[in-house]
């Protein structure tokens, strides 16, 4: 029983990360980046659940719900600015959120917050903490790749119209995520 729930929430954590590397690869992310950003992503969710145990039940309510708040405003802005661009016909490159420096953790880390809820009750479901952990880095890690080559091989497809999807993508991410906070 305690693997088949592993999975299930592997997968359901990396459900955020694929949505997100597939609105990136809509809009023309290198599979370089592609790569460094699943990495990235897998890291953060192994450390997520760790950090959320080690917070706490008690204290980890109360930060999880302000972490899940600004995800979801990070998404907001970077979805609305993409939306924008794609309707006021700007260069497709200066909508692209950052995939430099700081800016490719703080995408990891928004939709990886996630994870750190999880941790906030993974000691009383899981016995072995750090290969459910390295199960839920793997899984969100190999979604976001596949998220950004899926995403790429629509994007040629649908054309200049792929930026403004990949934003209301990165809205509807950052509407599930206030939702979560809210009920």
């Amino acid at each position: 029983m305690e693997l088949t729930w592993i999975i299930a929430v592997s997968i359901a954590l990396g459900m955020d990360a694929f949505s997100f590397s597939l609105a990136l690869g809509l809009i023309g992310t290198r599979y370089r980046k592609a790569i460094k950003l699943a990495i990235i992503v897998a890291i953060f969710h192994v450390f997520m659940p760790l950090i959320g145990l080690w917070v706490g039940q008690k204290l980890g309510t109360i930060f999880g719900d302000v972490a899940i708040g600004i995800g979801a405003v990070i998404l907001f802005w970077l979805g609305g600015k993409m939306v924008w661009g794609a309707y006021k016909g700007t260069d497709t490159a200066t909508n692209i959120p950052s995939l430099q420096g700081v800016g490719i953790y703080a995408l990891a880390g928004s939709v990886s917050i996630d994870a750190l809820s999880v941790g906030f009750s993974l000691g009383t479901f899981v016995t072995n903490i750090i290969p459910a952990t390295l199960v839920m880095g793997f899984t969100a890690g190999f979604m976001t790749l596949i998220g950004v080559i899926l995403g790429r091989r629509a994007g040629t497809w649908l054309g200049n119209k792929a930026e403004a999807l990949g934003g209301i993508i990165l809205i509807l991410i950052g509407i599930k995520m206030a939702l979560e906070i809210i009920l």
